[in-house]
């Protein structure tokens, strides 16, 4: 179980630290107000998915095949839902620059997948390498 939440921790230390590196730039006038705004409400859109979808894969490491592939891609198409719809909202309601915002919602989203794919391939070969 620490070894899951270590890996869960890691993935939103490193978040973190880009977010620390973009406010940096900002500070330096390196980056626009824009561009910094359309990060910081992409990471109110992406980091409960991301919650969410760990949670999930490690709920349904312990079930049974079937029970998993449901979970993880029912998951996944529920997930996705939420993104669409929370992008709609956001760019329909706050003044925010649409391309910052979807470039942000990009790299951030495809970052914790990648972080997922990761920690789903990790959890996987530690379960593999008990059963034997």
């Amino acid at each position: 179980m620490l070894k899951k939440n270590k890996l869960f921790f890691f993935t939103i230390s490193i978040d973190f630290i880009l977010l620390l590196l973009f406010y940096a730039a900002f500070s330096q006038n390196l980056i626009k107000y824009d561009f910094f705004l359309a990060v910081l409400l992409v990471q109110i859109v992406v980091l409960p998915n991301f919650a969410v979808g760990f949670s999930a894969i490690m709920w349904s490491l312990r079930k049974n095949e079937q029970v998993f592939l449901l979970v993880v891609l029912g998951g996944m198409l529920f997930r996705m839902a939420y993104i669409l719809g929370m992008i709609f909202l956001f760019l329909h309601f706050l003044k925010i620059n649409q391309k910052y915002f979807i470039f942000g919602i990009f790299l951030f989203y495809f970052y914790f997948l990648t972080a997922e794919i990761f920690i789903l391939v990790k959890q996987k070969i530690l379960i593999t390498d008990k059963k034997t």
